[in-house]
């Protein structure tokens, strides 16, 4: 069997019944076991999460309904462009009919320089409230992939750096149990041996 950089690692972290190993070789084994373990378990809660975040989306882009409303004032004239190039939608008195039948009036997003009288479409969220439009299905993945890869990363790291703190003590403890070796045997040794 090839001895390779993978094999050596699999090797180091295997307990096998060597009377060599120490007592923190085998505490280390059960860290990097631990780590694997709850490594795979956030991967799995990260999606999750991600998943959840995606769902509430979805949830929230069918959460309201367009109405055709009409525009109770004049709106003003746009006077910039938004950054992505769009014209500006602001926001000016509008009507609508709800429901129940009875009309209600607000404030709307609406095309600049929209007329008094002016038919338009707008958004009601599940409270009835005008937005800027339903949640755009992009922004649902994007929103869903992000909050999984963060919490996939914050919880990667965490878990790094407890088995980074862990290992970090277990060499302290492996140099000074070599330190103690080597002093002991200094002390064993004869003079005329030196």
């Amino acid at each position: 069997m090839r001895s390779g950089p993978v094999t050596m690692r699999m090797r180091r972290y295997l307990p096998d019944g060597n009377p060599l190993r120490r007592g923190t070789d085998h505490v280390e084994f059960v860290a990097v076991l631990a780590f694997l373990i709850l490594a795979v378990l956030s991967a799995v809660a990260a999606f999750a999460v991600g998943a959840a975040v995606y769902r509430s989306g979805v949830a929230e882009e069918h959460s309201g309904r367009w109405v055709t409303a009409t525009v109770t004032r004049d709106a003003p004239a746009a006077t910039w462009v938004a950054v992505e190039g769009t014209a500006a939608r602001l926001r000016t008195g509008v009507a609508w009919t709800a429901a129940d039948g009875r009309t209600v009036t607000g404030q709307a997003p609406v095309s600049s320089a929209a007329k008094a009288g002016t038919p338009v479409r707008i958004w009601l969220d599940r409270e009835g409230r005008p937005g800027d439009g339903p949640r755009s299905r992009i922004d649902t993945v994007a929103d869903g992939v992000a909050s999984g890869t963060a919490t996939a990363a914050l919880s990667l790291t965490a878990l790094l750096a407890c088995l980074a703190l862990v290992r970090r003590r277990l060499d302290h403890r492996r140099y000074a149990a070599w330190d103690a070796g080597w002093l002991a045997m200094n002390r064993r040794r004869k003079p005329e041996d030196a």
